[in-house]
């Protein structure tokens, strides 16, 4: 059950490990951010994840597992979804992504930006893609976090208007993702 639902003694809190990461100028002297940027935690114990968030981001759970949170003042949100079952290479997950990606009528004019690896915390190595696009006119960027445990897969997404300079928000979400490996 995640544990930011608000039944039973099932809240969320405070993110205690944050990653290591500058962020803006709006970090406290205790090296994490204050303000409207403070994180809490969303942990799936059925799923096994869980992630840092900006605590003033609304969360709804989703029916099939993982979790959407948004931003209620921007465009700005995340999702992570679990694929069960997956019989992909961490590469061709990506790489099925992507070829969805491109097919997407909403996005135009898609630029690779970055992909790179990223330590998980407990172990194991998930694949990081940044992305910028058109859609309706305006410019997006997306940062995914690919992550394979045994059988399951997770796709973490963050997609922000590109007007609202999220980037290293979004690099801090990614970075806090963990998962408990079943392998």
């Amino acid at each position: 059950m995640p544990t930011n639902q608000e039944n039973g003694t099932n809240t969320a809190g405070p993110a205690d490990s944050l990653p290591e990461r500058a962020v803006d100028d709006d970090r406290g002297g205790n090296g994490r951010l204050t303000g409207p940027k403070a994180f809490e935690t969303y942990a799936d114990d059925a799923y096994g994840f869980r992630l840092a968030y900006p605590a003033d981001w609304l969360v709804e759970t989703e029916p099939a597992g993982g979790a959407s949170f948004t931003d209620p003042r921007s465009s700005a949100g995340a999702t992570v979804s679990i694929d069960e079952d997956l019989d992909l290479t961490l590469a061709d997950y990506v790489a099925a992504f992507l070829k969805s990606l491109a097919v997407d009528e909403h996005v135009r004019v898609l630029e690779a930006l970055d992909r790179r690896d990223v330590a998980l915390e407990g172990g194991g190595t998930g694949r990081a893609i940044e992305y910028s696009y058109l859609s309706d006119g305006e410019r997006w960027r997306l940062t995914y976090l690919f992550v394979r445990a045994g059988e399951r897969g997770y796709v973490l997404g963050v997609d922000w208007n590109d007007d609202n300079d999220l980037d290293d928000l979004a690099a801090w979400i990614v970075e806090s993702f963990a998962v408990e490996t079943t392998d």
